[in-house]
């Protein structure tokens, strides 16, 4: 076995015992879909600087949780104020636009976890590169990469969801999702806790029914060092006509 499918198989091994305490994916290659992806990103990872230890299983099983957040139960519970849980966001037929995809995190997690149609929005030509070939190794006919540079002033209200995991400030994110939304569209965005304020702010005039999900996610554990439980909030907030 070689180094990436070595560091592959232990990072699925925690994501697996992890996911099935409380979540059975309908897909019956859905663990198999992640192993792929996480060997790609062990084989290119440090050479994109994609992660900060992409020879780390556990920093890998820690952004594949984290990265799947929006479909466990724990959070639909927690979502009190919501018409329906971040889960049902993620249908077939749902045009799901993620900004800055980058390593992959959330928009290959989500699509091998669910129907939604994704489009990958990644500037960067290396990246965008690494993506689309993540994507063929898991065999996921819902998720496309866009290779360019996209913005408010250039997207269009033609998506129902928009997603982002470290893009930018929380400002830029609800700027750019409301560009991409129509009325009734869901922004998503994976934060750390201490943005709140800041996330409400950026939210305030464009969106509404806004909802801050506190959630935790084990990091470490592997050769980066001892575990650690990180404190993170999911932001879902609908546009506004």
């Amino acid at each position: 076995m070689d180094k990436s499918a070595e560091i592959a198989r232990a990072a699925i091994e925690i994501v697996a015992e992890f996911v099935r305490r409380q979540w059975t994916p309908t897909d019956p290659e859905f663990f198999a879909r992640l192993e792929r992806f996480a060997a790609t990103l062990a084989l290119w990872g440090a050479r994109l600087n994609l992660t900060a230890a992409p020879g780390d299983p556990a920093e890998i099983a820690f952004h594949i949780i984290d990265s799947l957040t929006p479909v466990l139960p724990i959070v639909g519970l927690r979502a009190a104020s919501l018409e329906a849980d971040p889960a049902t966001l993620f249908t077939a037929g749902t045009r799901v636009l993620d900004l800055g995809s980058g390593a992959g995190f959330p928009a290959l997690i989500l699509a091998a976890a669910t129907t939604a149609d994704f489009t990958l929005l990644e500037a960067r030509r290396k990246r965008a590169s690494f993506l689309a070939v993540a994507a063929a190794a898991m065999g996921l006919g819902n998720a496309r990469v866009e290779a360019t540079r996209r913005d408010a002033a250039t997207l269009r209200p033609s998506f129902d969801v928009v997603t982002a995991r470290a893009f930018g400030e929380p400002a830029m994110v609800f700027a750019t999702a409301a560009a991409a939304l129509p009325t009734g569209g869901h922004a998503i965005l994976f934060a750390g806790a201490a943005q709140r304020s800041a996330i409400a702010r950026a939210a305030a005039g464009a969106f509404d029914r806004l909802e801050l999900i506190d959630y935790e996610v084990v990091r470490g554990g592997g050769p980066s060092g001892a575990a650690a439980s990180a404190a993170h909030l999911l932001a879902v907030a609908r546009r506004k006509p």
